[in-house]
């Protein structure tokens, strides 16, 4: 790979992270459940979803990366943070592998593609990323076992909130101007 094209990933990655860092920190301290560090409107999950979707790996590393700082900033970072932030990585992963399968368009101009951001966005994202996540919080003791259920609730129930509202739009209207300037580089 030429200097300039990993200068431009090394710059693309860290802006990404960059993000994903503010939004983590805006989603932990903005819609606390009372659950160690579980948001009930996580506007990020749509923002990693799309960054996954355009970018595959250097998105899903940008993600991983950016909720770690963001982890910091929030002050909810532990040693546990470097395995519990696959949860929204590998989350994030789905709705990647559904777009960049060739069968559906990010652009989402078919009923089809919709169809498939539901599946993969906005249901296989928040159960698979909330189940990961929360399953970790409970094991390292950060959650009850009484608060599994209200935490997996307000966690995939704002999830599919911020896909549909946030994550729709986002995908409909911004990957062709991602694709066209951003992609073609």
């Amino acid at each position: 790979m030429a200097k300039g094209k990993q200068a431009v990933n090394f710059v693309l990655i860290g802006v990404l992270a960059g993000i994903v860092a503010v939004l983590d920190y805006i989603g932990v301290i903005s819609f606390p459940m009372g659950v160690f560090s579980v948001s009930a409107f996580y506007i990020g999950s749509a923002f990693f979803m799309a960054f996954a979707v355009w970018f595959r790996g250097k998105g899903l590393l940008a993600i991983y990366l950016g909720l770690l700082i963001g982890a910091i900033l929030a002050g909810t970072f532990t040693v546990f943070a470097f395995v519990l932030a696959l949860g929204n990585v590998i989350g994030s992963a789905i709705p990647m592998l559904f777009f960049n399968s060739g069968k559906f368009n990010m652009e989402l101009k078919r009923g089809r593609d919709y169809l498939a951001y539901i599946v993969s966005a906005t249901i296989l994202q928040q159960v698979i990323s909330a189940a990961w996540t929360l399953t970790g919080f409970y094991i390292v003791g950060f959650m009850p076992a009484e608060a599994a259920l209200a935490a997996a609730t307000g966690w995939i129930g704002g999830g599919v909130i911020v896909s549909l509202i946030i994550g729709i739009p986002l995908l409909k209207f911004t990957s062709p101007v991602v694709k066209r300037t951003i992609l073609t580089r």
